[in-house]
C-alpha cells in the first residue's frame, strides 16, 4: 500500500512538472486555438481533481491517512491551483463547446477571478497546514478548500 502511494505521488509529480515545463506561458494570448485552451484547462483540472480526490479519500476515511502523502498532494495542489485559469482567457475566452464551463464565467468575470483567487489562497493554506499535521488538524483547511471548489462549480460548471 505504501509503495503504491509513493508511485502515485511520484507519477503525479512527474506529470505536474511536465505540464509546467511544456504549458503555455501565463498570458491572455497563450493559445492560438480555442480547442487548445479548453484542453489545457481540462487537463489542469484533471490533475487538481486527482490530487484533491486522494486527499478527500483520506479525510473521509476511505484511504488510510498518510501524512507525507497528504502533504505531497497538498503541495501539488498549491502549485496546480494557478494553472487552469489561463485557459479561460485569450483563445479560450467564452468557449463552452466540449467543456463544462458555463457562459456565466465571462458574464461575471470579476466574480470568477475572485473565486479563482479564493481557491489559490485556500490551496496555499492547505499546503501550509499539511506540514507535520494530523488528519484532525487538517480537516478545517481541507474543507475550506473544498468550499472554494464548490462555490465555483455551483455557478460556473455544468454538471
Amino acid at each position: 500500500m505504501r509503495f503504491t502511494s509513493i508511485l502515485t505521488v511520484a507519477a503525479t509529480a512527474a506529470i505536474t512538472i511536465t505540464a509546467l515545463q511544456f504549458s503555455a506561458p501565463a498570458k491572455a494570448d497563450a493559445f492560438a486555438e480555442a480547442e487548445e485552451a479548453v484542453e489545457y484547462r481540462q487537463k489542469a483540472f484533471s490533475l487538481i481533481r486527482e490530487n484533491f480526490g486522494h486527499m478527500a479519500g483520506m479525510v473521509r476515511g476511505e484511504i488510510e491517512f498518510d501524512a507525507e502523502s497528504f502533504q505531497n498532494r497538498a503541495e501539488a495542489l498549491k502549485h496546480l491551483s494557478y494553472i487552469p485559469f489561463d485557459g479561460f482567457a485569450g483563445a479560450g475566452h467564452g468557449v463552452t463547446e466540449n467543456s463544462e464551463a458555463l457562459p456565466g464565467i465571462w458574464e461575471n468575470w470579476d466574480d470568477f477571478n475572485e473565486k479563482a483567487d479564493a481557491f489559490n489562497k485556500a490551496a496555499h493554506e492547505l499546503a501550509k497546514a499539511s506540514q507535520g499535521a494530523d488528519l484532525r488538524s487538517l480537516r478545517p483547511s481541507f474543507m475550506a478548500t473544498a468550499r472554494t471548489c464548490q462555490q465555483c462549480h455551483d455557478e460556473y460548471r455544468a454538471d
